[in-house]
């Protein structure tokens, strides 16, 4: 899924991730923010939403057609919980999922690249750390 969504920012496609600032989990914060600096040299905009936690994974594809469920992109929600994610072709209901994201994005800071590269080797080394418990979060 990550080669994916890099490739598809690198083709010059409008990727953008709303992640929540603050999670619920210190363990996955520090395991998701060791993929940023991939994320953000491929071109895809990451966007830190500050307005609470965010469990619901949708997506938005040319305002057309959409996909909402729980299922996060990691071993254990595809392969050992029943989760689901609904596939929806409906541009009323389409339009209103991007006007919803819209409006995350609206409450978020965008992470900037130039910056995220200057980040203290204290953080770096969490994400690494973390990185290591990927596949049991």
């Amino acid at each position: 899924m990550l080669e994916t969504i890099k490739t598809t920012a690198q083709r010059g496609i409008n990727v953008e991730l709303i992640i929540p600032k603050n999670n619920d989990s210190i363990m996955v914060k520090w395991a998701s923010r060791a993929f940023y600096t991939d994320l953000l040299s491929s071109g895809v905009k990451i966007y830190e939403f500050d307005g609470g936690l965010l469990h619901t994974k949708s997506v938005v594809i040319d305002e057309l057609f959409c996909l909402v469920g729980t299922v996060n992109m990691d071993m254990r929600s595809l392969w050992l919980n029943f989760e689901v994610t609904l596939a929806v072709e409906d541009p009323a209901f389409t339009k209103e999922m991007h006007t919803l994201q819209s409006s995350y994005v609206q409450r978020s800071e965008q992470v900037d690249y130039s910056v995220w590269k200057q980040r203290s080797i204290y953080h770096r080394f969490f994400e690494r750390l973390f990185y290591l418990f990927n596949p049991l979060l």
